[in-house]
């Protein structure tokens, strides 16, 4: 299985796992831009690691993620896959999965637009970076064939390869 992944594009603080952060209960993150899945390929999951931190007084269950395409309506969402009690300073926390599609059908298109977001009833949150990895299967992967003839004749005719 074949993976594409992304930082999220805005804002600033949330592009990279650098420490950089951003204040806020509720971020949607509209872009990831640089996520490449190829056209022709069947999307089977779909991962979004989120790195941040937040006050111990927020109960781990309130934090939930959804993701979305143009149209999509809402995703299910989803509660970290193994949620520490608490992350007091910046930890790294995964949702979804790569075969989980977050109760959404996915096309080409709609995977590389992905938008994410993240919530919770009350407290603060410090977002350090936001990460979306797509997992897809090629339909028709491309194989690679070789041969070596050290000494020989090669013919070619219509639909056949002969080696004497």
């Amino acid at each position: 299985m074949a993976t594409t992944t992304s930082f999220g594009d805005e804002p600033s603080q949330i592009t990279a796992i650098d420490g950089s952060m951003i204040r806020n209960a509720n971020l949607t993150v509209p872009s990831y831009s640089s996520l490449s899945v190829p056209a022709g390929v069947t999307i089977n999951g779909i991962v979004v690691t989120w790195t941040g931190g937040y006050h111990s007084s927020v109960h781990p269950l309130l934090e939930v993620m959804s993701v979305a395409y143009a149209g999509s309506g809402n995703s299910d969402t989803l509660a970290a896959n193994d949620q520490p009690e608490y992350y007091p300073d910046t930890s790294t926390v995964t949702f979804g999965s790569p075969t989980n599609l977050w109760g959404l059908t996915w096309t080409v298109d709609q995977a590389n637009a992905i938008a994410t977001k993240m919530y919770v009833d009350s407290g603060t949150f410090y977002h350090d970076a936001f990460q979306v990895t797509i997992h897809y299967t090629e339909l028709n992967p491309v194989t690679s064939l070789s041969t070596s003839i050290s000494s020989g004749i090669v013919k070619i005719e219509s639909g056949k390869v002969i080696i004497k």
